[in-house]
């Protein structure tokens, strides 16, 4: 049986997805049990939702390829011995699309290397979504197990059905593997950001999109990703009602499930809202897009999306979706080598830098007030440490500096 993720929009606007058997669109029951009471009844989002039934699709796909049958097993009274566990373990680090395409192969493929056949390696998923993926399917199996056995002859004992979530659970990447890359990496180098802009100005020779209403949304979008460090999801979720000419402000608010929005994929805010002060060139640079380009479109009267899509066709005038703007930064990341590293959140990355280097220049405001007014700005909560991971670059530029210092301190002490 062949598996897919559905998506579903109810008339209220509120999106769910179910696991369904891709042949006859039936959902399956336990994973839809599990998923509608377990997870999205505790208020994750549908991003969530679609990452739990991933990885419920690679457990059924494990199961297909070991010859089990879960349901049978637990009913039985039996769970999972330890050989099946280090099995599905494995299973779950990989691509699910790899295992897949292997199934296909009549023969082994083998790869050249140095002279000698070797089998070419199977690609595996990152420590962070196995950890995720074992999370979920330890949680689900515990779930199942426990609901399965309601009205059996032979009901499982309490300690087997935990001692096998446990052991799966055990089997998780340790979470040093997770932040073994700093994520201060990400952040982009000032010239590159300039670069971009300059690219995608309006009228540019070499700025790679034809349309000019196109030219103008994409400039404004780099813009706002600069100014204002915000996220994918904020970025599009932005209304023409969010900016406030009068008052010089640009808000950023909560709209989940929100039934105005016709995007299948929702864009969503993750952060607090919050109202950003916005200076004379963005507001120009708003207000010159909202008049002269959104307003041409038809189709964008008839919802209060800031970002439309201006592609001649029938989604002319519709809200941007996370597809199109993907599509975006893969063309400007392939206009120039050094565009490679072009994305939404290095911008977010490269804000907290700037913010950081402006800030302590400045001298006007103590580490703490600059901490709020961080916090603030970027949707967090006063009392988080996700600062400290986005200034990371900032700090070891100033641990450089101090230590060369000290260096030469001692240097001169000596002397």
């Amino acid at each position: 049986m062949t598996l897919a993720i559905r998506h579903l929009q109810f008339r209220q606007g509120e999106r769910h997805k179910l696991l369904v058997d891709a042949q006859t669109g039936i959902p399956l029951y336990y994973p839809s049990l599990f998923i509608t009471t377990q997870v999205r009844a505790g208020g994750a989002s549908v991003s969530t939702v679609q990452a739990s039934l991933t990885a419920l699709k690679v457990l059924y796909a494990w199961q297909a390829d070991q010859g089990v049958n879960l349901e049978e097993l637990f009913s039985s009274g039996k769970v999972l011995r330890l050989e099946e566990i280090t099995s599905l373990v494995g299973f779950s680090a990989r691509l699910l699309r790899e295992e897949r395409r292997l199934k296909t192969y009549k023969v082994v493929r083998l790869g050249v290397k140095a002279g000698r056949a070797v089998i070419r390696s199977i690609s595996n998923v990152s420590a962070q979504t196995h950890f995720s993926r074992l999370s979920t399917i330890s949680k689900y199996l515990g779930f199942l197990a426990e609901t399965l056995r309601v009205g059996q002859t032979s009901r499982l004992a309490e300690g087997p059905v935990s001692v096998m979530v446990e052991l799966i659970n055990a089997y998780r990447p340790k979470t040093t593997q997770l932040t073994a890359v700093d994520r201060d990496e990400r952040g982009l180098d000032l010239k590159v950001v300039d670069d971009v802009l300059e690219y995608l100005r309006p009228g540019h020779p070499q700025n790679p999109f034809v349309d000019q209403a196109v030219q103008q949304r994409n400039h404004l979008i780099v813009t706002l990703l600069r100014y204002l460090g915000i996220r994918r999801g904020e970025l599009l979720s932005l209304r023409v009602e969010d900016v406030d000419f009068s008052k010089s402000t640009i808000s950023i608010v909560r709209r989940a499930d929100t039934p105005l929005d016709s995007r299948r994929h929702q864009p969503l805010v993750k952060t607090k809202p919050r109202r950003i002060p916005i200076n004379d060139a963005l507001q120009k640079a708003l207000s010159d897009y909202i008049l002269r380009c959104r307003g041409c479109c038809r189709r964008a009267k008839k919802h209060p999306y800031l970002l439309v899509t201006h592609k001649v066709g029938p989604s002319l005038g519709s809200p941007m979706s996370n597809s199109s703007f993907g599509k975006l930064m893969a063309i400007v990341q392939g206009m120039k080598s050094e565009f490679s590293a072009v994305h939404a959140h290095a911008f977010r990355h490269t804000w907290n830098y700037e913010f950081s280097s402006i800030t302590d220049e400045a001298g006007t405001v103590t580490p703490e007030q600059e901490q709020k007014i961080r916090a603030y700005l970027m949707g967090w909560s006063e009392t988080s440490n996700t600062a400290v991971t986005y200034n990371k670059r900032h700090t070891k530029e100033l641990a450089a500096q101090a230590v060369l210092e000290f260096q030469e301190a001692l240097k001169c002490k000596k002397e």
